[in-house]
């Protein structure tokens, strides 16, 4: 009997992936996607065009999960007829699936208008995140199910789903703005960002 090399191993675990076709090999990155990544955070000019670039280039978005066992992006996953997420993305460990709703504004939005209230983008983005685990607590079972039996085939995924905003870029910001996000992400139970996020992610990846 040929024993299978470590790659060949996993092909074959890729192979019998429901969710093969959104599976990403995260760490095969290098100096030059921080370079690209920079370039399209700083050209960016609406949602659309960071969207578009993510979703051809999803590795970018999973540079700040953890888990050893595989990471998945799924663009636009319907949630039902009522809703869609930008990305759906996830990671798998020893203890299973951890899986992040993601929405996307654009890098130029402002996060907080001059008197210190969430901003017209910011408040829309919480509410779609509410939204999303509404329709959860309604549906996680159907979520959670296996695609091959009529499922999302989003396993393990609960009705608190961990919701990621990612919008405007760091420059920015004031002490007092990231204060304020930071303190709205933990009442919220939501992870407020910048883009610059992705990119500290990605820097860090890549020196490791």
């Amino acid at each position: 009997m040929k024993l299978m090399t470590v790659a060949e191993a996993c092909a074959e675990q890729i192979a019998r992936d429901p969710l093969r076709d959104f599976f990403s090999f995260w760490d095969e990155v290098s100096e030059s996607d921080i370079d690209a990544l920079r370039e399209a955070l700083d050209s960016a000019k609406r949602e659309e065009d960071i969207q578009q670039f993510l979703q051809a280039n999803p590795k970018y978005l999973i540079q700040h999960l953890g888990g050893g066992h595989g990471r998945w992006i799924i663009p636009k996953q319907r949630l039902g007829a009522e809703h869609v997420t930008d990305f759906m993305i996830g990671a798998r460990d020893s203890m299973g699936f951890r899986w992040q709703a993601v929405e996307l504004e654009s890098p130029l939005a402002k996060m907080f208008t001059k008197s210190g209230n969430p901003s017209a983008p910011l408040t829309h983005a919480i509410r779609q995140i509410q939204d999303w685990r509404l329709w959860l607590t309604a549906n996680q079972n159907y979520a959670a199910r296996g695609r091959g039996e009529d499922g999302l085939g989003l396993t393990d995924i609960h009705p608190d789903v961990e919701g990621l905003i990612l919008m405007g870029r760091r420059a920015t910001e004031s002490d007092e703005t990231r204060r304020l996000r930071r303190q709205m992400g933990r009442d919220l139970k939501i992870e407020i960002r910048t883009f610059d996020y992705l990119l500290d992610a990605l820097i860090g990846r890549v020196k490791r």
